[in-house]
Formats: structure tokens, sequence, C-alpha cells
């Protein structure tokens, strides 16, 4: 007969061997994802020293770890687990992180490792082969297509109420794996387009604006130079040069503004080419610089605009090795540096105009030539698409369409959808070259949640790295010297904050002083606009609230103007909701 005590024990029994069950069975998960990680960096270190054996060994132990991570914490004892409480959110989270990591691993890093082996043969006599270039479009949408699903599957989940060690990695992956999706799609973008863009279908042209960081401007820096670049069955050349300051003022704008336009940036923004990224919509900054540059040089119309800046320029370095110019030799190291700080000390400004444009031509020549390191040079090119440094704007219809949701288009969305977007620009109001010494940090956090609305808090910290007495004493080109109201060795920045789509700005303080303002409205965006005088002494610290249009109940992304120092400024905040 059963007694009380005879049930009592077997339940204890049952409980201590499920306890002691599930304990191995964590063991285990835990043993393959640590097996994965180190395969992981192992994978990583063997790709950038180009060790291949090395490489394949920790690819095949990368999918077997990752695999059995993911069979190890599937099946209905782990989904019972995911019900029970205190423990059941970090069992989901295991369950998530493992099944993601098995998807990059399986069909993932395998067609990235393909495209790498194929890349050393994507330049030859001085073009690139389309050949080697349509080839690879295949592995990059398959690989497109595992980095986004493994995404997906660890996106939506909610990880404040994980253990603290599950926490910080869950979240470190999904910050990983998120950029990781947002590099890989834009490359499988990049492939897809490239032999069209690069004249497979005909000639190409393309107007290359060079933005100079050391002014800022609201999509990096002022558009100081420019190149023509022709493109045709895969060769690239540069066919004209010039600087921005060669476009005389106009009466009107060279394109129709709107008032909101008008009232937000003034009649600059369509007068004046070295204004037209005032506004950070790429799209729009690249229409008015298309219609100045055709108006002045009508016999050739352009297929499209891009850009590059000065730090973007570094980043190709690395690929194409150091290159040789006027006696210095520009590296990936010293290439900002002499290009937007030694020149202006030893050259008056139209030896600096020419200087820099030869600069850009002889590190052109060495993209297009032999290159020293192409992985390298990729990554370049998708490091400077990430931080904005890298925009196009296509007039190629199959292109553009290509890359209508492409961070390369650098577009100010009209709508956001679920997940607000806050963009924070900055443009140098000092006329001067004072930029290079700005440092500058920007976040936003979510508060609260109401009806799907979310309250937003931002918080933006700017800095002088030099002090003004020592900026008074370098040259007027460089500090302004006080044309146009700043003192030389201040700087003034003109700081704006637009709100999310549909949503409202509230109170904005400057050093804990509250600002009156004028909110005005931009494509379905609230904009304030904000003088910010520095001078090397204490930091300046701007914090505003805002709130989101209801429905934006998801997590924001925070846009910001890219700057002399090499890195992203963007970031992300968490919903409230």
């Amino acid at each position: 007969m059963l007694t009380r005590r005879r049930i009592t024990l077997g339940l204890l029994a049952i409980i201590v061997v499920g306890v002691a069950f599930t304990a191995w069975q964590l063991w285990r998960v835990q043993r393959d994802l640590t097996a994965a990680n180190d395969a992981a960096e192992r994978l990583r270190s063997s790709i950038d020293t180009d060790d291949v054996p090395t490489r394949r060994a920790a690819l095949g132990d990368l999918r077997t770890s990752a695999a059995a991570a993911h069979d190890h914490s599937d099946g209905a004892w782990w989904g019972l687990l995911t019900h029970l409480p205190v423990v059941g959110d970090d069992v989901t989270g295991i369950r998530a992180l493992s099944a993601s990591l098995d998807t990059v691993a399986a069909g993932g890093i395998q067609p990235l490792a393909d495209a790498v082996d194929d890349l050393d043969g994507i330049s030859t006599g001085g073009a690139v082969d389309l050949d080697t270039v349509t080839a690879l479009q295949q592995p990059m949408s398959q690989a497109s297509r595992a980095f986004g699903e493994a995404r997906a599957d660890v996106a939506d989940l909610d990880t404040s109420g994980y253990a603290g060690f599950l926490k910080t990695r869950f979240d470190d992956y999904v910050d990983d794996i998120t950029t990781y999706d947002r590099g890989v799609r834009s490359a499988a973008k990049a492939t897809s387009v490239l032999p069209d863009m690069l004249g497979s279908a005909g000639p190409r042209n393309y107007l290359l604006v060079f933005q100079n960081n050391a002014e800022i401007r609201s999509t990096g820096g002022l558009p100081g130079s420019w190149a023509l670049l022709h493109a045709e069955d895969g060769r690239l050349s540069i066919e004209q040069q010039g600087a921005g300051s060669a476009f005389a003022r106009l009466d009107k704008p060279v394109v129709p503004l709107t008032k909101e336009e008008d009232a937000v940036y003034s009649d600059l923004l369509g007068v004046f080419f070295l204004d037209a990224n005032f506004t950070p919509d790429f799209p729009r900054a690249a229409e008015l610089w298309k219609a100045r540059w055709e108006g002045d040089y009508p016999g050739t119309t352009l297929d499209g605009v891009m850009t590059l800046d000065p730090v973007a320029l570094s980043y190709l370095l690395r690929g194409t090795g150091p290159v040789a110019y006027r006696g210095t030799t520009l590296t990936a190291d010293n290439a900002v540096d002499q290009l937007l700080s030694q020149s202006y000390l030893t050259l008056d400004v139209a030896a600096q105009d020419v200087y820099f444009a030869g600069a850009a031509k002889a590190i052109f020549d060495a993209a297009t030539g032999p290159i020293a390191s192409p992985l390298e040079f990729v990554r370049g090119m998708s490091r400077a698409a990430d931080e904005g440094r890298f925009r196009l704007a296509s007039y190629d219809d199959p292109v553009e369409e290509a890359l209508a949701t492409s961070t390369v288009r650098g577009a100010l969305a009209d709508d956001d959808g679920t997940d607000p977007h806050v963009e924070i620009t900055l443009n140098d109001a000092t006329g001067s070259k004072m930029s290079y010494y700005l440092r500058y940090q920007a976040r936003v956090t979510a508060r609260s949640c109401t009806q799907d609305s979310q309250s937003l808090l931002g918080s933006m910290t700017l800095s002088q790295t030099i002090t003004s007495a020592m900026a008074a004493q370098l040259p007027d080109y460089v500090n302004g010297a006080g044309v146009y109201g700043t003192a030389p060795g201040l700087q003034t920045v003109a700081v704006r904050i637009y709100s999310p789509t549909g949503g409202t700005l509230g109170d904005i303080t400057l050093d804990g002083e509250k600002v009156t303002y004028e909110a005005q409205p931009l494509e379905n965006r609230q904009v304030a606009t904000l003088l910010v005088q520095l001078d090397g002494s204490d930091d300046v610290v701007v914090n505003w609230s805002m709130t989101t249009a209801a429905g934006q109940s998801g997590a924001g992304t925070v846009g910001v103007t890219p700057s002399v120092v090499a890195g992203s400024k963007d970031s992300t905040f968490r919903s409230a909701c």
C-alpha cells in the first residue's frame, strides 16, 4: 500500500532526477556554445591571416558545435522547461540563441568563406572581373537569407528577466548578429547591382563627392571636391575633377525647395553646392548636387551620385596598402590627419584643394589597380557604408530598386512603421575647419509606453579637443577668423534634432538651462535647431524629451552625423512597450 511517505519520497526522487537531467542538459549546451565561440574566434583569426587550412578546420568545428547546441536544447523536455516560473525565460533564450547560431553556421558562414576564396580574382588588369562578381551573387544571397533568419530567431526576445551572465551573452550576440546581418545584406545587394553599375550593360557616369569632415555637414562633411567617374565593362576611370567651391551661389534654388525645407535649412540648401547636404536625407542632397553639376556640365548625364570621406578612404587603404603622394606616404593610420589637419597647416586654401584632389586620385588609382588585400578592401567599403561614410543615389531603375531598402541610400524615411527613428545632425556654423577638433556622443532611451506610443529621453555631449587659446593660433582658414561671427578659437555647431515620424518634441535643455525653440515640421517629423558654442573647456550637454507616434512600439534607432573619428555614432534603444 502506498503511504504518504512513499509518495513524497517518490515525488522527491522524480524532482531530483529531473533537476539532475536538466543540469546535465544545460552543461552540454554550455559546453557546445563555448566550443562554438572558440571555433568562431579561430575562424575570424584565420580569415584575417589568410590561413586556409585553419579556416576550414575552424568552420567545421563551428558547424559541429552549433548543431550540437541546437540539438541539445531542442525537444519536448526543453519545451516543458520554458513554461516554468523564474527559469522559463532563460531556457527560451538559450534555445533561441542555439537555434540562431546553428542557422548561421549551417547556412551563412560557408557561403561567405567561399566568397572570400573568390575575392582574389575580382580585380584583374585594372578592371573588376564582372564574371567573378556575378559568381558571388548566389553565395552572398544564400548567406544573407541565413543571417536574416538567425537574427529573426533572437531579435524580439525580452532579456530583462534573464540571469546576469546569460543576459550579457545574449545581448552581445543580438548586437553582433544584427550588425552582421546588416553588413551581409548590404554586400548581397552590392554584388547584385555591381555589374550593372560598372558598365556591363553600357557606360555609366557617377559624380563622386568627397566630404570634408573637418567642416561638418549633416551627411558627414563639406562637399569640398568632386570627381566624375566613368564605368565601362568593369573598368573605372576619373574623367574630371573639381572643387565644390567653384560652383557659384545661385539667385534661386537649383530645384524648387519645399516650404518646410526652406524653413528648416534656408534657401542655402538649394543655391549653394557646399550646403546641399545640410539635409541628412542623402537622396535629396544627391538630387541637388546632380542638378547643379549637370547645369554647369550639360554634356554628361549622371547615372548616380556617391560620397566618400577621408575616414572611409583610410578604411580602403587597409586593402590597397600605403599610397605615396607628393613626398608623403598615406596609410590607414595617418590619412585622416594628413588630409584634414597637416595639409591645412602647411598649404594655402587653393593649394590645399589641389592636394586633397590629388590624394584622392592617388588612392583611387591604387583601388582600381592590383589590391594588396581584396578582403580588407571589401571590409573597408562595407564599414564605410555601415557608418554612413559611403552613400549612393542611383538613377538607374534596376539598381535603385535593388537598393531601395539599403542603408547605403541614406534616406530619411517619411514613415517609421512600428520602429521609431530619431535623427541627430550637426552642421558647422563657424565657417571653418574646426570640426577636426569636434567630439560628440548621443543616445536615446525609451522611458515609458502608453497605448503603443513611447516617451523618449535624449542626451548629447559635445566638446572641443583643443583650447580656445591654441585654436586661435591656427591659420585663419582653420579657425574661421571670426568672419561669420564666431571668435577665433571657438566653434559654433548647428545641432538639429529630428523626432520620429508623427512624433513630437518636448523640452530641450542646454547645460541644464531650458531652451526656447520653435519646432519646425519636416516630412511628418518635428525638427529643432540649436546653436552650440564650444571653447575647449567644459563639455556641453544637450538633453531633450520626445514622443513617438501611436503604433511605434518597437525598438528604435538613432542616426547621428558621421564625424572625423573612425567608428559609427549611430545607436539603438530598446522598446519600453
